[in-house]
This record gives C-alpha cells, structure tokens and sequence, in this order.
C-alpha cells in the first residue's frame, strides 16, 4: 500500500451512492459545480522528530461532507518492512512495536453532516526498536436505512513517522531505461533502498549526457518516502525523444543533509 495524501480521502463515487440513496439530487452552482460529498482525513502524513524513549501527542481531524451521521473507532497499527515491501500489523502482535503505546481520546466518535471532529492520538517510541512508523486509522461504517440503500464500510488513515538518530543511509540499483517509441520517451529508473534506521525522503534529479559529455536532457524524480529496510524504484520520464546513441546519466539524491551520486549507461537503438 502506498502511502500519501490519498491514504486519508474516501472515494467520492463510493460516497455518493449513500447520499443518493437517501435524499434528492443536489441542484448544481450558478457555476455549474457539482456539491462535494467526502470524507477526509488531516493531516495525511505527520513525521516526529524525537529519541527513542519520548512520547509525542498528534492532533488528527475528521471531517464529514456528507448527509450522513458516521461513527468511527481509532486504532494505530504498525508499519513493518518485509522484504523491502510494506505491511501492517495490528497493536501489539510485534516485539518492540510503537502501536501497541497508542492512546486514543477520544477512541472512538461521531461526527454528525457538515461537523468535524479532532482527536488527540499519543504514541510512545519504545527505548528499544527499530519500528519507524504507525498509521492510525479512522474505521466507520456508513448505513444508509430506506428501501435501496447502499451500506460502506470506510477506513481512513494518517502516517505517522519517527526519526530518532542521524543513521540516513541509501542505497542505489544500476540503472533501468525504458524502450523509447514513437509515442513514448525514454523513462529512466533507480531501486532506493534504505539501508539506515531512520526514514527519509530523497530529493532526487537526473541528468543525460551524450557521447560527446554534452547534458542533453533534465528530469527530476518524484519523491517519495523510504521507510528503513523499504525498497521504491524512483522513475523520471525523459522530457523529449532522444536521437539513437549511446547515452551516460549522472543522478543525485539528496536527503537529510547528505547527497549521493550515481553514474549509469544506456542506449537508442537505430
């Protein structure tokens, strides 16, 4: 599962078949907006900076834009790498874990059409782990009573990440190009693998050299956040096509500080 603003929006179209099933279509704006119907959660993501140890408190904040009343329950669960791949695991099933210190207040509430509500989620990072990251989830289930209805179970959550020493390490695979076509430029790629204990989130940019040392082209990578142990390919579509040649890239990461330089090759075939 990947984590980013979207871990804390429910689907609109999911939503809309509750308020359909219970009250009349809504009359577009003069300007021809249609009404949003939503469940959110903010802030998406949170990061700590602390020591192992120390106890943090974080505000999370639910909102209802829907013409239904929805109860939610609270629960944080860990965030575990395995294999380079993320996966959750509920409080208290790993040694270590930062979930199973959570404390919800309120753990569990109703937010009625149009309202919001806060709840204030403290966590405690053991003195000993090597766990980086919880995600706190908002669990609900929406009824809609009448003849027709459409029922939804909705879950919702915030990322919540800690750094706790200044142990930023990053590795880089060789480097992965694309077959370029006449309808598709080149797209140039790095595995990352976080090799430290403490997440980070790499900036990261390309550059393509001809033969001749000449830069021809600029991408930059999306960022994304590397977990300890996490494994993420880091892809930059070529802006333009490329004549058929031999090709060097330089690339660079730069994260917590640090900057990290990886050379690669790749070829245009006639």
């Amino acid at each position: 599962m990947k984590f980013g603003s979207g871990l804390a929006i429910l689907a609109h179209a999911a939503l809309s078949s509750i308020a359909c099933a219970q009250t009349p279509p809504a009359q577009p704006s003069a300007e021809g907006d249609a009404p949003q119907v939503s469940i959110a959660l903010s802030p998406a993501i949170v990061m700590v900076r602390c020591k192992l140890g120390q106890s943090s408190t974080q505000t999370l904040t639910i909102v209802n834009r829907t013409p239904n009343e929805v109860s939610f329950s609270v629960a944080t669960e860990d965030v575990v790498v395995r294999d380079g791949k993320r996966s959750f695991s509920p409080a208290g099933q790993i040694a270590s874990g930062i979930a199973a210190s959570s404390v919800a207040a309120p753990a569990s509430l109703v937010v009625k059409p149009g309202e919001e509500r806060s709840v204030q989620v403290t966590l405690t990072v053991p003195p000993a782990t090597a766990q980086r990251a919880v995600v706190t989830f908002f669990r609900a289930r929406l009824i809609a009573p009448g003849n027709g209805a459409v029922g939804l179970g909705a879950s919702l959550g915030t990322l919540i990440t800690f750094n706790a020493s200044s142990d930023y390490r990053v590795e880089a695979g060789p480097l992965q190009a694309s077959p370029q076509t006449s309808t598709a430029n080149v797209i140039l790629s790095e595995e990352l693998h976080n090799s430290g204990s403490e997440p980070v989130i790499p900036n990261g940019v390309i550059a393509v050299l001809n033969t001749s040392g000449k830069r021809v082209a600029k991408a930059l990578f999306p960022r994304q956040r590397l977990l300890p142990g996490e494994r993420l390919l880091f892809a930059a579509t070529n802006p333009a096509q490329l004549a058929p040649g031999r090709y060097r890239t330089l690339s660079s990461f730069e994260f917590e500080g640090k900057v990290l330089n990886f050379a690669g090759e790749f070829t245009i075939p006639e």
